[in-house]
């Protein structure tokens, strides 16, 4: 399965940005790790994205929405979260924590407005970015190939 990640979008969706997307082919999902997370509806219908999956940040203000969800996909356990009710600009302890008790294969982020795709005790942490306000690096988003072998995953500069 082929997922598009996007996070931090902050109403800010673009025609260049879905032009760069598109780039990548078709996908069968998107995920969207919040922080105007309605804006998954704007880059699914314009990139023709039938199924999504989100979670409110801390700019939704969407309380009566899960902050975590847990997502099986391929045999693969996805846990899909902003970031901010584990602290995630502090780092990774916290999502870690949450990843080992959830027996989670990856854990699906954002909140940092940074991009991460790295491996760690066996868990892959994935935080595409920011499609709008980067804080370090070029605005991004990312790819998740997903198999009930292994999950493929990478960050995709929108510059």
């Amino acid at each position: 399965m082929k997922i598009l990640v996007i996070s931090d979008s902050h109403n800010f969706v673009l025609n260049s940005q879905i032009e760069k997307i598109r780039e990548y082919g078709n996908f069968n999902m998107l995920i969207h790790c919040g922080d105007c997370y309605h804006d998954a509806d704007k880059f699914a219908e314009k990139l023709n994205i039938n199924t999504i999956v989100r979670v409110p940040g801390n700019c939704d203000y969407a309380r009566d929405k899960p902050i975590l969800i847990k997502e099986v996909i391929e045999g693969k356990v996805l846990l899909i979260t902003h970031g901010h009710v584990h602290h995630a600009k502090e780092g990774i302890e916290r999502l870690k924590e949450e990843a080992i008790e959830q027996r989670a294969d990856a854990v699906i982020y954002g909140h940092t407005h940074s991009a991460q795709n790295e491996m760690v005790d066996g868990i892959l942490f994935f935080n595409p970015g920011s499609t709008s306000l980067p804080r370090s690096g070029a605005r991004s988003f990312g790819i998740l190939d997903i198999s009930s072998y292994k999950i493929d995953s990478r960050v995709i500069s929108l510059e």
